[in-house]
């Protein structure tokens, strides 16, 4: 059997995949896969080779920890969004070197790549390299956002682990290890939504306000509506994970939309709705295409989306 990648794992296939959406067309910039977790990069005539490390944010402090603890060899960090004071530290740690240098890529929009002996910039629009800002059906596609206090990932994490338990809020560590991120993220964007009057000092949420606060910037990463229904021997084949409380506390494909809400007990009805299916991560989704075929929004059976937040699979 082979071996099952872990998340973190994935994450950096993601990031790779990214680096080389992102430079494909570019002339003076590109990164390439060179190996697991490698990429090499090149800046005009130079080139070299550098190891990805995937995170969701960072923070000034998580980069001075990076910095320390990496040791030798270039990097190049992909994160969703990258704070000014980061991206000082590692411009600061690149002007004291002679060999190696700190990349990154901030999905808002900059991709920097650096070498003691080059370095060049690209800025982009603001989405996630290769994604399209809408769907095929013109549904809102989820994007890394600097505005308001639910801010990306670790924020949509913080606020919907927060209302799946409002009588026993879980901790942020608790949080952190659900949503598959970091302390340091869960711990910011818990900070930003007390700022904001979302969470009461007792550490329970503010109802109905985060829940609104949530809908509000709630979207899937990514949206794909294929020809085919997944089946259960389709689900096996994929590894889905899909077998119900057995697999509680592993990832895994689910149902969600209309069909979801009226297994809850939702009072409405479905007449004709496309069944949606989440799937962990965009590796998932993508072997999910591959298998049940791409197709129109005129013409599929089902819809497989990503969800902004590992607490849905």
């Amino acid at each position: 059997m082979p071996r099952l990648r872990t998340p973190r794992e994935q994450l950096v296939d993601g990031a790779i995949e990214d680096l080389e959406a992102l430079t494909a067309s570019n002339r003076r910039l590109r990164a390439s896969r060179s190996g697991p977790g490698q990429v090499r990069l090149t800046v005009g005539d130079a080139s070299w080779p550098a190891s990805v490390i995937a995170v969701d944010a960072l923070s000034a402090r998580e980069a001075q920890m990076l910095v320390a603890s990496e040791g030798r060899g270039s990097k190049i960090i992909v994160a969703n969004q990258i704070s000014e004071e980061a991206k000082d530290v590692l411009a600061e740690h690149n002007r004291s070197l002679r060999v190696h240098g700190w990349s990154w890529l901030d999905r808002r929009g900059e991709l920097q790549l650096n070498h003691p002996t080059t370095a060049g910039t690209l800025q982009f629009t603001g989405t996630k390299p290769g994604r399209r800002r809408a769907s095929g059906d013109g549904s809102r596609l989820a994007g890394p956002s600097s505005d308001g206090p639910i801010r990306g990932r670790a924020g949509i994490s913080c606020a919907a682990a927060l209302l799946l338990h409002p009588d026993d809020p879980p901790s942020i560590r608790a949080i952190a290890r659900e949503a598959q991120m970091s302390h340091g993220a869960i711990g910011e964007a818990s900070k930003l939504l007390r700022s904001a009057g979302l969470v009461r000092p007792s550490g329970q949420p503010e109802v109905p306000d985060l829940f609104w606060g949530l809908a509000a910037v709630w979207a899937p990463t990514r949206v794909t509506p294929v020809a085919e229904l997944p089946t259960d021997q389709i689900a096996e084949r994929l590894r889905a994970n899909a077998g119900g409380p057995a697999m509680a506390m592993i990832p895994g494909w689910c149902v969600a939309g209309d069909e979801a809400a009226l297994a809850w007990g939702a009072p409405m009805f479905v007449a004709g709705s496309l069944p949606w299916v989440w799937v962990p991560t965009e590796i998932d989704a993508r072997r999910a295409e591959r298998q049940l075929a791409v197709a129109t929004w005129d013409d599929c059976a089902a819809v497989v989306a990503v969800p902004p937040t590992a607490l849905v699979t």
